[in-house]
């Protein structure tokens, strides 16, 4: 039986270079990244629809784990 993992990349994460080998060393056959790899290190940029940025992807899913 072969086994992957599946995971989004943030900065507050194991970095992609670290992981595959990572994961390889432990056996498993496979890795999937999301491909939003990116999330705004800063607001200076204004918010496309206006008024306040959204919660970054990190926070909505800690809210949606509760």
């Amino acid at each position: 039986m072969k086994f992957g993992i599946a995971t989004f990349v943030t900065d507050e994460g194991i970095s992609p270079l670290v992981l595959g080998p990572a994961l390889e060393e432990r056996g498993f056959d496979s890795v999937f990244l999301a491909e939003h790899s990116h999330i705004p290190t800063s607001r200076q940029t204004p918010y496309p629809s206006g008024g306040d940025c959204r919660a970054s992807t990190t926070e909505r899913w800690i809210r949606l784990s509760r």
